[in-house]
């Protein structure tokens, strides 16, 4: 909503003023918002809850009701107006920039562009995540739009929902021009540990606080080419719509070996391993580009590659037993030892021999 520079500067005079007195009639002051770092998404899925948690008026706000309340007005091509207000599920707000910020934060009111600096707090343009906005009030441009995801790998160009002119509705777009000189902010009472999207429903379906993997200690962020979040015992892994969660012995051994960097995201849950020649029962995870085995003896180990071809075609744990050591460089080429073998790949010929204990 356009409003003067005086009105601007008066309005941020008074609102210290304003936020003593709130404080003063027993009002708590905003949440902190919680730890930051670069975001980026390949698909609005990524962004959007199935399962949004309702908040109450001014309280605290998971990302994914924010985004879930935003593209109400995107889905409903709300049109542009500084006059009114426009009714849903989520309520009645002004249908311009800041009436939508506004209603997707799930604000007591329709703040105006202005006012909103007084709810949000300064961020990096590197620690943007989806909910976050992008306001400016200077230079003759009075406007502020919700931030989605970047649109391309430099994190020049962000994909907003906004509320944007007369005569335009609710939309989701890029700015191809960059930020433009627009203020990256952070609403106060974001929750950002609340789970959200994908991520959100594979951690409801694990049971939530009461799952292995136990509450949420970080918000959703980059993973490469995917999303994850951190929990208490282990993460979630999202690539590109599709969630597992890594835990225990194997996501140790998954990140003191590169991550997704070196074997990609996860293709299964981690599941029951078959019984060793001795009897030792394990547990495995399969992910793109190796497969994780894990037992109480032998600990976890990757198995990938032409080795992995070997134990797989000479019948996996069941017949060779647990990995107990990784692959490593031998003469010649690379040598892995299982339980109940020995399972080498020469580099000249490129070929694999098995050699049983």
């Amino acid at each position: 909503m356009r409003t003067t520079p005086t009105l601007r500067r008066a309005a941020r005079a008074l609102a210290p003023a304003l936020a003593a007195l709130a404080l003063a009639l027993g009002a708590a002051p905003p949440a902190e918002a919680a730890a930051t770092a670069t975001a980026t998404a390949t698909a609005t899925t990524a962004v959007t809850s199935t399962t949004a948690v309702a908040s109450d008026t001014d309280g605290p706000i998971g990302r994914g009701e924010v985004m879930d309340r935003a593209w109400s007005w995107v889905a409903e091509r709300v049109p542009y107006s500084q006059s009114g207000c426009y009714t849903n599920q989520f309520g009645c707000y002004r249908p311009d920039c800041s009436g939508f910020v506004s209603m997707a934060w799930h604000l007591g009111s329709s703040l105006t562009t202005w006012a909103l600096w007084n709810v949000t707090a300064d961020i990096p343009a590197a620690d943007l995540q989806p909910g976050d906005a992008l306001l400016k009030d200077s230079g003759g441009t009075d406007h502020v739009a919700l931030f989605v995801r970047w649109a391309d790998p430099a994190h020049t160009q962000p994909v907003v929902r906004e509320e944007y002119d007369f005569g335009q509705v609710a939309e989701e777009r890029v700015w191809g021009d960059g930020l433009r000189g627009f203020t990256p902010r952070r609403y106060n009472r974001l929750d950002d540990l609340m789970p959200y999207g994908s991520i959100r429903v594979k951690y409801d379906s694990m049971g939530g606080l009461n799952s292995v993997l136990g509450a949420p200690i970080r918000g959703e962020r980059d993973a490469v080419g995917g999303r994850f979040q951190q929990f208490q015992n282990g993460i979630i892994l999202w690539h590109p719509d599709v969630a597992y969660a890594v835990y225990g012995d194997i996501l140790t051994r998954f990140w003191a070996t590169d991550a997704e960097r070196a074997w990609g995201f996860p293709t299964m849950d981690e599941a029951d391993g078959a019984a060793a020649p001795d009897g030792t029962r394990g547990r495995y995870q399969f992910f793109e580009r190796a497969l994780f085995l894990w037992s109480s003896p032998t600990g976890a180990h990757v198995v990938h590659g032409a080795i992995y071809d070997a134990f797989h075609a000479a019948g996996h744990e069941k017949a060779l037993g647990y990995p107990v050591t990784d692959e490593t460089d031998e003469p010649g080429g690379r040598v892995q030892k299982f339980q109940n073998a020995t399972v080498h790949w020469n580099a000249a010929t490129n070929t694999t021999s098995v050699t049983r204990s």
